[in-house]
């Protein structure tokens, strides 16, 4: 699973994903958890692409008026998705970039959980494959999630699923609203290579969703301040 992400360059988005620039986004994030919202970039439908903040977690459509009754959906099992009623209308239409440039999971460490935070070697952004729901004409009903696949290497010490992470060659793949079977996107679920990937310890005060600054991204014996509570 994934539930909390990192996404610092916001500046480099616009050049990055080939879209305009943020509206209504100004500020990095380094603790991004679900209900949050969060840029996502989609197909605007004419070849172009479009990126604006949506709310992380779908809604259910089981869900009772008063919101009880079922948790939000902030992500889909990518071996299941194209079978699930919830998902695979819009894995056939709504499809989604994600712009981070790390992502969380958590290691039972000395008693504690401590979190670890997983990048690309080069630091830079990349994109989860996402899937949205566009609501029905509210942006407060719009929303997204997260799809996971099997961990790759640096990632199954620590969890056994981890993000779907895209490969840059498979974006575009990713949002061609022309491609609307299944069995075409299967290629873009595979984990991402473990060789262009590496691991950090961060600061416990990443078990806080209130705490949201850069020295989540350090480990405690790094600066880090172990005063979050349990994720």
């Amino acid at each position: 699973m994934c539930g909390r992400y990192v996404l610092e360059d916001i500046e480099d988005i616009s050049e990055r994903f080939k879209v305009p620039p943020i509206i209504g986004f100004q500020r990095p994030t380094f603790n991004a958890a679900p209900t949050q919202r969060l840029p996502v970039i989609f197909s605007g439908g004419d070849g172009s692409r479009a990126v604006e903040p949506l709310r992380w977690g779908l809604t259910p459509a089981w869900r009772r008026p008063d919101g009880k009754g079922a948790p939000a959906l902030f992500n889909a099992r990518a071996e299941t998705v194209a079978e699930k009623p919830t998902f695979r209308r819009l894995l056939r239409a709504h499809r989604c970039l994600v712009p981070a440039t790390g992502f969380y999971e958590w290691a039972t460490e000395g008693g504690r959980k401590v979190p670890h935070r997983f990048m690309l070697d080069d630091g830079d952004l990349f994109a989860f494959a996402g899937l949205y729901d566009p609501g029905k004409g509210d942006d407060a009903d719009a929303a997204f999630t997260l799809l996971t696949t099997r961990p790759n290497d640096v990632v199954s010490p620590y969890h056994d699923r981890m993000p779907v992470i895209l490969r840059p060659d498979l974006e575009d793949l990713w949002l061609d609203p022309d491609v609307d079977e299944p069995a075409l996107l299967e290629a873009c679920y595979e984990p991402y290579p473990a060789d262009q990937m590496r691991e950090h310890a961060a600061s416990t005060r990443v078990n806080d969703v209130r705490n949201d600054d850069p020295a989540l991204l350090a480990g405690d014996d790094e600066g880090g301040s172990p005063d979050g509570a349990n994720r």
